[in-house]
């Protein structure tokens, strides 16, 4: 979320490390086999997974090229819509702060730089 509301550069470092993340999780689930990311039932390490894919599907950002985490995303969706509609909640407000960064100007943040 940082990149969203604070001055951090998309560059093709940080697009090459998601795209390194998505490749080992895609690996991994083809040597797992299963339906989710500790086995045939979703688990918590599934929530966290839904919930940092859900914010690159805020961004528009293509998944495609990870054939089976796309699978798996698109499983959770349909196999767990109650759930589903509470992560798509928060999809849509990220994609709304990433359309419409907040002015955060007035901020003194300790850490992470302030967009001007």
């Amino acid at each position: 979320m940082a990149p969203i509301f604070f001055d951090y550069k998309r560059t093709p470092l940080s697009l090459k490390k998601a795209n390194i993340a998505l490749d080992n999780f895609n690996t991994y689930l083809k040597q797992l086999g299963s339906i989710y990311a500790a086995g045939d039932s979703v688990t918590i390490a599934d929530f966290q997974l839904v919930t940092a894919t859900m914010c690159l599907e805020a961004i528009d950002f293509d998944i495609s090229p990870y054939p089976l985490v796309e699978k798996w995303y698109n499983n959770y969706k349909k196999q767990y819509p109650q759930l589903w509609k509470i992560v798509e909640g928060g999809m849509k407000e990220i994609s709304e702060f990433e359309k419409n960064p907040p002015d955060l100007s007035h901020m003194d943040h300790p850490i992470h730089p302030i967009r001007k």
